[in-house]
Formats: C-alpha cells, sequence, structure tokens
C-alpha cells in the first residue's frame, strides 16, 4: 500500500518555488556580501526600500503589467478619475469605437475647445492632472456619453510582507523578479563603495529592463501576412 501511496505523490507535479520578497532580499545581501546572521550592514528596511524603488523603476520603464478598467461618460462632464495605480492608457475606446489621444498642445489651436461640447472623438491627459482622463469634445447631452473601455499600463504594488511576489504577483514576469535584487544589489554597493560591483550589477539590470520592456507582450507565435503598403496587420 505504501508503495502504491509513494508511486501516486510521485505523479503530482510540484510547486514551483515563489519568487517572494524574502527570496529578493536574500538575493540581494548575496550581491553585497551581507548575509551575516548577526551584525549586518543593511537592515531588512533599508533593503526593502531599494528593492521596491527598484520594481518601481522596472514597471515604470517596461510597463509589463495592463488592466481593464470601465467607467460611463456624463452628461457635462470632461474629466474622469483614471485608477490609483494608472500610468498611462494603452489603448481606449468609445462604446467599442477607439478613441486617438490628443496632446492638449495640440487641441490649443483649437479656438475654445475646453467648451466645445458634442460627441467625444478624441481623449487626452494634461501633464498638470496626471490622474484624470479628459475627452474632446465633452459630452453633452445622454446622445453623446457611452461606455469608456480601457486598458492601461499599471504600477506594481509595494512589496511588503515576506511572502509578497514582484510584479503583483503575475507568473509569467516572475522569471524578471531576480532584476529587483540587481537593482538593490547596486544601490547597496554604491553606499558600500563597491564602484565595480555596482557599476556590473547596474548594467545587468539595465540589461533585464529592456528585455522586460521587449518579452512583457511578446507574441512568439503572432505571423502576419504580407500587407499592402499603408496597411495595418
Amino acid at each position: 500500500m505504501k508503495y502504491l501511496l509513494l508511486a501516486a505523490a510521485l505523479l503530482i507535479p510540484a510547486t514551483a518555488e515563489a519568487i517572494t520578497l524574502a527570496t529578493l532580499r536574500a538575493d540581494c545581501r548575496v550581491l553585497v556580501q551581507d548575509t551575516g546572521s548577526t551584525r549586518n550592514r543593511f537592515t531588512d528596511a533599508q533593503l526593502l526600500r531599494f528593492l521596491n524603488e527598484g520594481q518601481k523603476d522596472l514597471v515604470q520603464y517596461a510597463k509589463p503589467i495592463r488592466k481593464p478598467y470601465q467607467f460611463e461618460l456624463v452628461a457635462g462632464t470632461t474629466y474622469y478619475a483614471a485608477p490609483s495605480d494608472f500610468l498611462s492608457v494603452e489603448r481606449l475606446t468609445r462604446s467599442h469605437q477607439v478613441l486617438s489621444e490628443q496632446s492638449v498642445k495640440a487641441l490649443d489651436k483649437q479656438i475654445q475647445w475646453q467648451t466645445t461640447p458634442g460627441l467625444p472623438i478624441s481623449y487626452f491627459v494634461n501633464h498638470s492632472s496626471r490622474s484624470l482622463i479628459g475627452f474632446y469634445p465633452f459630452p453633452a447631452t445622454t446622445s453623446s456619453t457611452g461606455t469608456i473601455r480601457m486598458e492601461y499600463n499599471a504600477s506594481a504594488t509595494d512589496l511588503s510582507a515576506d511572502s509578497d511576489q514582484p510584479f503583483n504577483g503575475i507568473g509569467e514576469l516572475q522569471p524578471y523578479g531576480y532584476y529587483v535584487s540587481l537593482y538593490c544589489g547596486y544601490r547597496a554597493a554604491l553606499i558600500d563603495s563597491m564602484t565595480v560591483q555596482a557599476q556590473a550589477y547596474y548594467a545587468e539590470y539595465r540589461r533585464g529592463s529592456e528585455m522586460l520592456a521587449s518579452d512583457a507582450f511578446a507574441r512568439p507565435n503572432y505571423r502576419p501576412g504580407a500587407v499592402g503598403a499603408g496597411s495595418v496587420p
């Protein structure tokens, strides 16, 4: 009987080891040779700050986290609040019709565009109010409202508990978690005047950020057919 139980256990797939804050912190300590059980040069709080700053930097540069969001337009209202983790719009539609983004500078070429009502044909994000999404023209009546569906690039939740995973725990992004440790090692090495190591860690970290930006939304099986000039596949 025990052999049958052993055989059954061997058939159960092993759970992949999770990349957690505890792992990232331990890797960072290895990079700067601060692995002793007592009298560490860096506190956990210091390393946590470096790790979270590294995650922020990676996400800001590569924008690997994408989320959906939707809301209803309201007659007479130009501006709408974006989610708290909003970084930038990737795609936005009104009632399934794609709206283009315009800059405030471009809109300023039109006379009194802020007071123009009508059916929205574009959206904008003013740098003085980055958490708000505006629409031009603004919806004047219920006939020019509708449902806004948006895909946006999101920030990552800060790591805090030892079991927390980078990049909001998204499985396919976990292989890039080590680059968060490299950023931590780079910052700690600078403090320790380990200039050569700091430069090496930063170079590898930057290489990883480029890989993350390239791989996060790669479609290896996408093979568009030949298209004519001016066509979009």
